[in-house]
């Protein structure tokens, strides 16, 4: 892949992550405070974010031939949207149990953000 596509893809993908915890956060708190300022069109942002992120990464993750570090970044990475998925229904229909969601959000993205910028990894 040519050098200058690699990069595109890894700007866009660091910027996706970047926006998607953005409006994850304000759209958390409109749901924790029963604002329902723009929740549709967030929630078609944060939609469209995962999308990108997941795109951006498979192509990252093509670059990179596939290797054993990234496919598990890759798979932690769902985790982690998955979590924040659970974490906006539940606040969103005022239902209780989300602190289990919140442990897993917070350690997934530590090891993400561990792997991402490649923390205590010899390469």
């Amino acid at each position: 892949m040519n050098a200058q596509i690699f990069l595109l893809y890894y700007k866009v993908h660091i910027g996706t992550w970047l926006l998607l915890l953005i409006v994850f956060g304000i759209l958390f708190l409109l749901y924790k405070w029963k604002i329902p300022f723009a929740n549709r069109i967030l929630r078609t942002t944060i939609w469209l974010l995962y999308l990108a992120q997941i795109l951006s990464g498979a192509a990252i993750l093509y670059t990179y031939k596939f290797q054993a570090q990234y496919i598990i970044k890759g798979i932690i990475s769902l985790i982690l949207i998955y979590a924040m998925e659970v974490i906006l229904r539940k606040t969103k229909r005022n239902r209780s149990g989300t602190s289990a969601y919140w442990f897993i959000w917070f350690t997934a993205l530590s090891i993400v953000l561990l792997l991402g910028f490649n923390v205590g990894i010899n390469n």
